[in-house]
Formats: structure tokens, sequence, C-alpha cells
């Protein structure tokens, strides 16, 4: 069988008729530049193939005849970011009423990073998810025993009954302990 490839010839994907091919060995993001107004039947057609698609949206309210109505508009304009599981099939993605390409170096398609596409979209960053997580652990929940680290009443425990816009409630005060306990009588004996 001879075939009418010459060396650096791309080979087609003609005998694939899908958005994708091979399974890739860890998902990869793309930017693909869309028809202007055209990001939303884009990535609704790219989903359907099993792609995960997303792009940066506003919502605006507009006020017609006396009625007011939402819109959602894409933030950039012609461009949105999908997540490939399997090898994109270039050629047969690229349509000149949808897809009209993908940001590339040279004729190679530039592969994003989550990271990348979660700044984007204005999502946070697995380091800024850690760190929300570790605050929201620090904080005092209904139920818990917190100690009083500040004022005069340093070194009190006490039982938090309620948590409202980052103040706590509680009804009774839990006496010092350890340490705190000493230092207490020394600065009310000394």
């Amino acid at each position: 069988m001879t075939s009418n490839l010459k060396i650096g010839d791309a080979w087609p994907f003609a005998s694939v008729r899908g958005f994708t091919g091979a399974p890739l060995s860890a998902p990869v993001w793309y930017a693909l530049i869309t028809a202007p107004q055209r990001e939303q039947k884009a990535a609704d057609r790219l989903k359907g193939a099993g792609v995960d698609v997303r792009y940066p949206t506003v919502e605006r309210v507009r006020h017609i005849r006396g009625k007011i109505r939402k819109y959602v508009y894409p933030m950039i304009s012609q461009i949105i970011y999908a997540r490939f599981r399997y090898q994109p099939n270039w050629d047969v993605m690229r349509d000149r009423r949808l897809i009209t390409g993908v940001f590339s170096t040279g004729c190679v398609p530039l592969a994003l990073s989550d990271d990348d596409v979660s700044l984007v979209m204005g999502l946070p960053t697995e380091a800024e998810r850690m760190e929300s997580e570790r605050i929201e652990a620090m904080r005092p929940k209904v139920g818990e025993q917190a100690e009083i680290t500040d004022g005069p009443l340093k070194g009190f425990f006490v039982d938090v009954t309620r948590v409202e816009f980052g103040r706590v409630w509680f009804e009774t005060l839990k006496g010092l302990k350890g340490d705190a306990a000493e230092n207490m009588i020394q600065r009310v004996v000394g």
C-alpha cells in the first residue's frame, strides 16, 4: 500500500469523522477562535461531542419597552476554552460558521494549563482554593469552643452560639486554662 504523503506532511484526519481521535495521556486546554457572536453555539456543538467548554461571561440587564431583560454576554469576544480528553481533530472541527481557528505558536496549537484557564475565567487557582479552605477551617463554628486571643478577656474560652458577619456570639465565659490562668492570677495579685 502506497501513500501520497511526503516527509513533513500532516496525517489527514479524513478517516476520523468526529471532533476527536486517540485518547490523550492527560486532558489539555486550548483557546479556540469562534465566528463573531457564535461563542455559545460553538460551545454547544463541542459539548455535544463530549468536550468540556468554558468562556467567561457577564450578565447585563437591559430595559426594553418597560420590561427588564437579562442577557449574558461573553467577556472576551470570539474566544472559548475547550478541554480535550482525546486528540483534537482540527480539520473536522474547523467550521467557518462556528470555529474558525485555534491559538497556536507557528503551526502547533498552544496548550494551556488549568491555572491559565482558571485565571481567565476568574476562578480561584489551586493555591487560592487551599488558602480559602485554610481560612474557613480556622473560623469558629456554632457549637465549638473558641479562645479569646485579644483584649481584657484574653485567655478565656467561650461556647460559640452564633456566627454572623464575622462576629462570634456566645452566652457564657469559660474559665482560663493553663498558662493563661497563671498569668491572670499574677496580674491580679502582682
